[in-house]
């Protein structure tokens, strides 16, 4: 049997040569397009806005010769991998957008030199954050294109406040005692806390939830400690970051810090000796309330019979056997007990120490009151001389001239004087006619080397009073008589 040979279909010769010329003319058309210059697309890598602004996608294409745009188009990029156009302008058909209302192109035909295909977005939402692109489809070029961002910003509300400690609370019990928020943020605040390094705080950041705005968040944060005197008081801070903020915002806040009484007890002096009468103690408290309530004891039970306790204070009558225990103050507050306690040591005498310290005091004090008697002593006797000199400026010749022991503290203008014939002259103008400047009723200098005696001039000679008193000149006889004559002087 013969086997059938299926044979090659035969073309004719001209039809070859018109296939082969086909073929190297699409060739030379692919490589004169790969040839041809083209602009690229002008566009951001990356736009902001806030929530409800508004916001420009900026996309452009510089025109060339010879070229013909025939369609624009956006397209976003869903987080599920989907592609949806969003707005097309079509040469012919003009433009077409899915929201009319929130979406528009910003030219609405081309320019001559470029053509500007910037998509204006407004009233920004959440669910508008996403990649777009803006394609240039062109002929014979070919399509062009060019990816942007989009990123939705909230800026959020911060807010910082004291927590009030919860009452009664276990020794070493942690608790919240400042909370920080961020509201409303898009993307999620970060919060840290800035604290003094004794407080030994730790911050306990919540778990975000969704804000009043679709697709922002709340961001809470607190700070946790054990309640003490050493938090009261004290400023802490909050930090507040966001990418909307230029800078940190810092948020500051003085703690408020309820915390139970710290107790300690003094007045102990290391000088307890028997038979010590009125030593006090104290019940010294730091706490937040103040106590309420104060309770004194002993390691062993009830005071002794030589304590008695007033409030905060412990007062022991007489220091005796009883009193060598440990004694203990507790004070009470709305947040708990706290209690302090305190041994002290009984001595059969007192201390050397305190002793030296107390003869130190006594000294000191008996000084002191001596050295203001020397003060008061020193301006007794500064008055009295003041006195004395004031007196003797007022008194009769005689008083001033004695206190001088006769001679005048300086030299003065000798006085004139009339000579009388005996002591009892009345006759006129015997007696003193002038007295030195600024002198009253001071002695006669007479000279060198005589004797003086003063007596004030009297106003009238009247036989009762007693006889004038003769003064004689030291050295002759009296002028009028010539033989010891008397002068009468003031």
């Amino acid at each position: 049997m013969a086997r059938a040979v299926a044979s090659r279909p035969q073309w004719p010769r001209w039809a070859r040569w018109a296939w082969w010329l086909l073929a190297l003319s699409c060739c030379t058309l692919s490589t004169a397009s790969t040839g041809i210059k083209t602009s690229a697309v002008q566009a951001s890598e990356l736009v902001q806005g806030f929530l409800g602004d508004t916001v420009v996608l900026p996309c452009s294409q510089p025109l060339e010769a010879d070229t013909h745009l025939t369609q624009v188009t956006w397209m976003r990029h869903e987080p599920d991998g989907d592609v949806l156009n969003i707005a097309v302008w079509h040469s012919s058909r003009g433009a077409s957008v899915s929201d009319s209302e929130r979406v528009k192109f910003v030219a609405s035909k081309p320019g001559v030199e470029v053509w500007n295909a910037s998509l204006l977005l407004s009233e920004l939402r959440a669910v508008d954050e996403a990649n777009y692109t803006c394609q240039f489809a062109r002929f014979p070029q070919g399509s062009k294109s060019e990816r942007i961002g989009l990123r939705v910003l909230a800026t959020p509300q911060n807010k910082i406040e004291a927590l009030e400690t919860p009452p009664s609370l276990p020794p070493g019990k942690r608790v919240a005692v400042a909370r920080c928020m961020s509201h409303g943020g898009r993307p999620p605040s970060r919060i840290n806390w800035t604290f003094p390094a004794a407080l030994n705080a730790t911050t306990d950041n919540r778990i975000p939830t969704s804000g009043l705005e679709l697709g922002t968040t709340n961001v809470t944060s607190y700070l946790v400690l054990v309640p003490s005197s050493q938090a009261d008081g004290q400023n802490v801070t909050c930090v507040v970051q966001h990418d909307s903020f230029r800078e940190p915002v810092l948020l500051t806040k003085t703690l408020t810090v309820h915390y139970p009484p710290e107790v300690s007890i003094s007045g102990y002096d290391d000088n307890w000796y028997l038979g010590r009468r009125n030593v006090t103690l104290r019940c010294e408290v730091r706490s937040n309330p103040a106590p309420t309530g104060y309770n004194w004891s002993t390691t062993t039970g009830p005071l002794p019979p030589s304590a008695v306790a007033q409030g905060p204070l412990l007062m022991i009558l007489e220091v005796n056997e009883t009193a060598n225990q440990t004694f203990v103050c507790q004070a009470t507050n709305s947040q708990g007990t706290g209690s302090g306690e305190l041994t002290p040591q009984l001595r059969a005498t007192p201390s050397k120490d305190q002793s030296g310290g107390i003869g130190t005091i006594i000294g000191g004090s008996i000084g002191g009151i001596g050295g203001i008697i020397l003060i008061l002593a020193f301006i007794v006797y500064w008055k009295c001389r003041s006195s004395r000199e004031s007196l003797l400026s007022r008194a009769p010749p005689s008083c001033a001239a004695s206190a001088y022991h006769g001679v005048p503290p300086f030299p003065r203008k000798p006085r004139k004087t009339h000579c009388c014939t005996d002591s009892f002259s009345t006759e006129p103008g015997c007696g003193v006619e002038g007295r030195p400047r600024g002198v009253k009723n001071s002695g006669l200098l007479l000279g060198v080397g005589e004797q003086v005696h003063t007596q004030r001039q009297p106003l009238a000679v009247h036989p009762e009073r007693e006889p004038r008193k003769e003064v004689a000149r030291a050295g002759g006889p009296s002028p009028a008589s010539g033989q010891g004559g008397v002068c009468c002087i003031g």
